[in-house]
C-alpha cells in the first residue's frame, strides 16, 4: 500500500519507519526545508508541503492511504487545507483528546458538550472535506525520549493526584495498521492507555491505586472502550507507568 504522512513530525517518523517495515511505501511532508534531509534518511519520498502556500504534490493523490498529522490547536493550515485537491479514499486524522472540557468524568467519543472549539474546528475542517476519515484523539503522546519522569526532572505536578491519560507512539503505530486491514469511515476514536495511574504513582511519589481506582468518576478520564470493542484492540502499553 502506499501511504502518505503529511505534516511528519515526531510521531510520522517512527510511523514511517514502521510502515516500511511492513512493507508500504511512504511518502511523507514537512513544512521546513531543514527536515527534509533527514527525513529522507526514513522515506526517500520526502516532500516540502503546506497548506499555508500549497505547492501540487503529485504523490500525494497516488497515495492509497493519507495521514493527516498537522497541528490540531493551530489554524494557520485550515483555510488551505478547505481549497487543495487531494483524491484518496483512505483518511486518517491526529487529533487530540485535549478536545475534551477539562473537568472530572469519564469522557467518551459519545460527549458532545464544552468541548474545545479549535479541536473540533480541524476536526469538522477535515471531515467536510473527507467525510470518511478515521479521527483518532490522541492522548499525551509518550515513548522514548518522551516520559513524565523527564518532564518532571526539575520541577514537581500541581497535582499528583491527576490521571494520567497518555498513549505510548508504539500503540498509536499499532492502531494505524489495524485501521489499514480493518479499515472503517467516519469513525471517531479516543487512543489512549486504558490504564489511568495518578502522576504521582507514575513518579512514585504516591501510593500504587492504579488498579483499583482507575476509573474513579472523580477524576478526569478518557476511555479508549469503542476502540478496544469495534477492533478487539489490545494495547501492547496499556499503563503508562511503565511507559
Amino acid at each position: 500500500m502506499k501511504i502518505a504522512i503529511v505534516g511528519c513530525g515526531w510521531v510520522g517518523v517512527r510511523l514511517a519507519a514502521f510502515l516500511k517495515e511492513k512493507n508500504h511505501q511512504v511518502i511523507v511532508t514537512t513544512t521546513t526545508t531543514d527536515k527534509l534531509e533527514y527525513l529522507r534518511l526514513v522515506a526517500p519520498e520526502a516532500y516540502l508541503f503546506d497548506f499555508t502556500n500549497p505547492q501540487e504534490v503529485p504523490e500525494l493523490n497516488a497515495a492509497d492511504l493519507v495521514i493527516f498529522s498537522m497541528p490540531v490547536a493551530k489554524d494557520s493550515w485550515l483555510e488551505g487545507f478547505r481549497k487543495s485537491k487531494f483524491n484518496t479514499k483512505q483518511t486518517v486524522f491526529f487529533s487530540s483528546t485535549g478536545v475534551y472540557p477539562q473537568q472530572n468524568g469519564v469522557f467518551t467519543e459519545d460527549h458532545t458538550e464544552n468541548l474545545r472549539e479549535d479541536i473540533v474546528k480541524a476536526e469538522e475542517t477535515v471531515l467536510a472535506k473527507f467525510p470518511q476519515t478515521i479521527v483518532l484523539r490522541l492522548g499525551g503522546i509518550m515513548g522514548d525520549e518522551r516520559s513524565l519522569q523527564n518532564f518532571y526532572r526539575t520541577k514537581s505536578p500541581a497535582n499528583p493526584e491527576k490521571k494520567a491519560n497518555h498513549i505510548h507512539f508504539e500503540d498509536i503505530l499499532q492502531a494505524i495498521d489495524v485501521l489499514i486491514t480493518s479499515p472503517r469511515g467516519g469513525e471517531t476514536y479516543n487512543l489512549v492507555a486504558p490504564e489511568h495511574p495518578t502522576l504521582g504513582e507514575i513518579l512514585k511519589t504516591g501510593s500504587d491505586t492504579t488498579s483499583a481506582d482507575s476509573y474513579d468518576n472523580g477524576q478526569r478520564i478518557i476511555s479508549s472502550q469503542k476502540l478496544i470493542s469495534d477492533f478487539n484492540f489490545k494495547f501492547k502499553h496499556p499503563n503508562p507507568k511503565y511507559f
